[in-house]
């Protein structure tokens, strides 16, 4: 799930930065879990996130639970989905799919969703502490925000980057209330929010 530059692995010791932000951001995402969850893939699971990874490194391990195939991009850049992802029973409920690119490594995730809308949310701090977590965690909790994908903390220079994607319904009501309690977090440099929506392009 978390994905780092060489030269950030080079340049900072890696045992003990990737096993605290893997930790930290492991955290957020079960606190904003809700107490009723009703799906197994991604967004609502009562399943601890050290369990889910366990399960998709065994899931990579056990043949016939994957399908592949080699896409052509150069020749068609649109992709068709496998007619088994609309049949599937653990995508009961299912209403949009949050597409997630990755600027250095290339990399595209799918993830499937129950809401129809959802945002990205990028933050430079000076570095963790309590009162970011705290907030983000609050955040998650009282607009019913369903976490879909982090980068864990990345640190660059003197600044600590992170950034989330989650999945909402109302996002544009939820909207102001979103960009103020950003704005309170202790030691933010930057922030940005980006609303996605179902008809944007990239």
């Amino acid at each position: 799930m978390f994905h780092f530059s060489e030269s950030l692995i080079e340049n900072h010791n890696p045992i003990p930065f990737l096993w605290i932000s893997d930790l930290l951001d492991s955290f957020i995402m079960l606190m904003s879990i809700p107490e009723t969850p009703n799906s197994r893939w991604g967004e609502d699971t009562n399943t601890s996130i050290a369990q889910r990874q366990i399960d998709r490194q065994e899931a990579i391990c056990v043949a016939g639970l994957t399908k592949g195939m080699i896409a052509d991009v150069h020749r068609k850049k649109e992709i068709r989905l496998p007619a088994d992802f609309f049949q599937n029973e653990a995508l009961q409920g299912l209403k949009a799919a949050m597409v997630i690119y990755f600027e250095r490594s290339g990399e595209i995730r799918l993830i499937p969703m129950t809401k129809e809308g959802g945002a990205r949310v990028r933050l430079e701090v000076e570095k963790v502490n309590p009162a970011l977590m705290q907030t983000m965690t609050q955040l998650f909790k009282h607009h019913d925000l369903k976490v879909l994908f982090t980068t864990g903390f990345c640190f660059e220079e003197n600044r600590c980057i992170y950034e989330v994607y989650f999945s909402a319904d109302d996002i544009r009501a939820k909207e102001p209330d979103i960009r103020k309690t950003i704005n309170s977090i202790p030691g933010l440099y930057e922030s940005e929010f980006e609303i996605l929506e179902m008809g944007q392009e990239w």
